[in-house]
């Protein structure tokens, strides 16, 4: 991959406490926080838009309540994206496909979909999936009902998936207008519906998957990969079906998962009796076209009741391509290398709960000079936004 001299990266961490941003150039030789964001909320999930990468949205709860915020100038600045939700958690925000620049997508708790496509200023929900036929046997995780993951496809967009936890991976693939469970080979748990909770049968076998997260291959829009509560799975076929390939995994439980642009698959498997895991630290690769996974250590350090939760993996887009974790203890650790050798580039934070990773392009201030002006490397999409505020850049 041919890399420009200005491009940087963006690794944004959001935490129990704040949102941190990271930079380094796309040797990932060194990492500097830009800023710290947000204080006093709890960030779910946060991603810089790589329409025009430039605009940071987040989902926070905190200070009474619960809503999507959005900078224009890469954490600099900050506003809220409409109202506030009317709901548990958001946890997860989506931009929309480059064809659509006013488009952004967030799941919430209890499960929902939403949509807007004025840059946040107003959203509408997705009926077609929040009314759907089989919602009736949708049931509460660990973490609650949850909608957790929305995966978009940078080639099509009508075509979109989301998960929820537990009801399984749904896709449509008309825009959202209406929506199709799509866990076929993937482990049903049909029987806890009936027998732990009494029900007489599952109306709905299509649904009853407790699907931790979902990452599609940046090397193959119809590659998708999941960590499921009970193994990581492979579809070949945008999501029609899955393969089981989590044999030669320490365990089958887990909530992180990446893929990076040669098909490379990693995760990090925890403990399925007590969700978090002591001993080695060891993360798992498995090479595209391969079906073993490679056990990667070097770096790692032992831990002791340490957990990663569903949002805290991402990859970037080098080559090698790195890949980024974050953990309860509030450390960042990553790898250049494709996973040879890992190591510690944050450290300090609250818990993280997410971790994502974009690049962007710095360039000279503008002519206001007030904020930074940047570019995406391969297109500029303008958008608009309304009144800023200074929510807590530190």
């Amino acid at each position: 991959m041919a890399i420009r001299g200005d491009e940087r990266i963006l690794l944004i961490a959001g935490t129990r406490e704040g949102l941190y941003l990271y930079e380094s150039t796309c040797e990932r030789e060194a990492w500097t926080c830009r800023t710290v964001s947000l204080p006093n909320h709890e960030i779910s999930h946060a991603i810089l838009d790589p329409r025009d990468a430039r605009t940071i949205w987040a989902a926070a709860t905190g200070e009474g309540h619960t809503s999507v915020y959005r900078s224009i100038d890469l954490g600099a600045t900050w506003g809220m994206a409409g109202e506030p939700f009317d709901c548990d958690a958001i946890w997860h925000v989506e931009p929309g496909h480059a064809s659509q620049p006013g488009r952004v997508y967030v799941g919430v708790k209890p499960a929902a979909l939403y949509v807007s496509d004025d840059h946040g200023a107003n959203w509408t929900s997705m009926d077609g999936l929040n009314r759907h036929a089989s919602r009736e046997e949708w049931w509460e995780g660990g973490a609650g009902l949850i909608l957790h993951t929305i995966v978009t496809n940078q080639h099509d967009p009508n075509d979109l998936m989301v998960a929820i936890s537990v009801a399984g991976v749904f896709r449509s693939s008309d825009g959202g207008v209406s929506w199709q469970p799509s866990n076929e080979g993937t482990l049903s748990m049909a029987e806890a519906w009936t027998s732990g909770f009494g029900n007489a049968s599952a109306r709905h076998p299509g649904v009853h998957r407790c699907v931790h997260k979902v990452v599609r291959s940046p090397r193959d829009p119809a590659v998708l990969v999941q960590q499921n509560h009970d193994g990581v799975y492979r579809s070949d076929d945008h999501g029609a079906s899955w393969v089981d390939i989590a044999d030669g995994i320490r365990d089958r439980f887990g909530f992180v998962i990446g893929a990076t642009r040669d098909g490379s698959v990693y995760v990090v498997p925890q403990d399925m009796g007590q969700v978090r895991f002591s001993g080695q630290r060891t993360v798992y690769r498995m090479r595209d076209g391969t079906t073993t996974w490679d056990s990667l250590t070097t770096g790692l350090p032992e831990v002791d009741n340490l957990t990663l939760y569903r949002e805290g993996m991402a990859t970037d887009n080098c080559d090698p391509g790195g890949v980024y974790f974050g953990t309860c203890e509030g450390d960042i650790y990553g790898t250049r290398d494709g996973g040879e050798t890992w190591r510690r580039i944050a450290s300090g934070m609250p818990p993280v709960l997410s971790v994502s990773c974009e690049h962007f392009t710095q360039m000279r201030a503008d002519t206001r000079g007030d904020v930074a002006a940047v570019v995406l490397v391969h297109q500029e999409l303008q958008s608009g936004f309304g009144e800023r505020s200074r929510l807590g850049s530190q």
